[in-house]
């Protein structure tokens, strides 16, 4: 069985994108790139970690 706590890390990557009244903006930028944009892309790549995070701490040993 799944730890519960391990799952509440779901709520994360969930989360962070749906930021976006307080992430419209243009400013910071980062290498010429709209922070709204870079935000999203480091918002993927959060998601990947946390979901990579939560199948290991998850996945049932053989």
């Amino acid at each position: 069985m799944p730890k519960p706590r391990a799952l509440w890390l779901l709520a994360v990557p969930t989360a962070a994108p749906l930021l976006t009244p307080f992430v419209n903006r243009l400013e910071p930028t980062l290498l010429g790139v709209p922070f709204f944009y870079w935000y999203q892309f480091a918002c993927a790549v959060l998601a990947i970690g946390v979901l990579t995070t939560v199948y290991v701490m998850t996945a049932e040993k053989k």
